[in-house]
């Protein structure tokens, strides 16, 4: 599968995903919801991992998508709300960093070159 389309389907995937546990929770962003950090979050990483898996070399950018997936939530959750994006975009910047690191290290792991 090309590496676009691949992109193209983890993000759209991921998203969903985050407009449900929005709907489940009833904000409108993921990082409102009472269990972000305690439920959210870890079944994001372990998607990273998953995806890292499948995604294979570098691996890397599984992580980055899923997390940037809040992104069309908080687009659909808020509208177009100027300043608000900025901040948006630097939290999850940040939050993509672990998400990125778990998916690299199950691509490597499947590669069977474990550093």
């Amino acid at each position: 599968m090309p590496t676009g389309l691949k992109a193209l389907l983890l993000v759209v995937a991921s998203a969903l995903c985050w407009l449900g546990a929005c709907r489940l929770a009833g904000v409108r962003e993921p990082w409102d919801a009472e269990a972000y950090w305690r439920l959210w979050v870890p079944a994001s990483l372990a998607l990273s991992a998953v995806a890292g898996w499948f995604w294979r070399k570098p691996g890397w950018p599984a992580g980055v998508l899923i997390t940037f997936g809040q992104l069309p939530v908080l687009w659909i959750g808020n509208g177009e709300s100027g300043g608000l994006w900025v901040a948006g975009m630097l939290i999850l910047g940040v939050l993509a960093l672990p998400a990125a690191a778990v998916s690299a290290l199950a691509a490597r792991l499947r590669r069977g070159t474990p550093r």
